[in-house]
C-alpha cells in the first residue's frame, strides 16, 4: 500500500492538473487511506508469543495454542523469507493434495508467524522482491520441523535467541 500512495496522488494530481477536475485526486486519497487502514490492521492482529517451559515450545496466537514436546522437534533454524516461501511452495506443490488441502499446509505453516512471506499479499510481487532485499530479512524467521510432518514459520524478535532455547531444550531433553 506504502507503493500505491505515491502513484495514486501523482496520477490524482495530474487529472485535476489537467483537467481541472480534483474528484479523482480526492477519490485516490480516499482509496489509499481506506487501503492503508486494512493494511494497518491486518499487520496489527497477527500477534504471536513463543515461550519454552521444560521440555515444551508453546506457540500462542489469538487463534489458539499449541505446545510442541522437545520428542516432536526435529529442528530449528533461520531462514529467510523467499526461502520460507519456496519451501512451502514444495510442500504444498505435491499432486496427489487437492486444493483445500494446500491451503491448510499454508494456513498452518504460517499460522505462528507475523510477516507476511508473500503467501497473502496484494502487491503483485512488487513488495515481495522488496521485502526479500532489505537487510533485516535475512534470516529473520525461523523454521521449526516437527517430526509428524508439520512445520511451523515463526517471526520471533530475537530468532537467533529461540534457536539458540529450542537448541538447549533439545540438548537436555532425554527423549528428543
Amino acid at each position: 500500500m506504502l507503493i500505491a500512495v505515491p502513484f495514486a496522488v501523482v496520477v490524482g494530481l495530474l487529472i485535476g492538473t489537467l483537467t481541472s477536475l480534483f474528484w479523482p485526486l480526492y477519490l485516490f486519497v480516499a482509496l489509499t487511506a481506506v487501503g492503508l487502514s486494512v493494511a494497518l490492521l491486518r499487520d496489527r492482529s497477527n500477534r504471536s508469543t513463543y515461550a519454552i517451559s521444560g521440555d515444551r515450545l508453546i506457540l500462542a496466537n489469538s487463534s489458539g495454542r499449541l505446545e510442541v514436546r522437545a520428542n516432536e522437534i526435529i529442528d530449528a533454524s533461520l531462514i529467510e523469507r523467499s526461502g520460507a516461501r519456496d519451501y512451502i511452495m514444495q510442500k504444498m506443490a505435491s499432486p496427489t493434495l487437492d486444493p483445500a488441502q494446500r491451503k491448510e499446509i499454508g494456513a498452518a505453516f504460517t499460522r505462528f508467524c507475523t510477516v507476511d512471506i508473500g503467501l497473502r499479499s496484494f502487491t503483485l510481487g512488487i513488495g515481495r522482491s522488496m521485502i526479500d532485499r532489505m537487510p533485516h530479512a535475512k534470516h529473520d524467521l525461523v523454521l521449526l520441523r516437527s517430526r509428524n510432518g508439520v512445520d511451523h514459520l515463526l517471526s520471533p524478535a530475537y530468532n537467533q535467541d529461540l534457536v539458540d532455547s529450542i537448541g538447549r531444550m533439545l540438548r537436555k531433553s532425554p527423549d528428543a
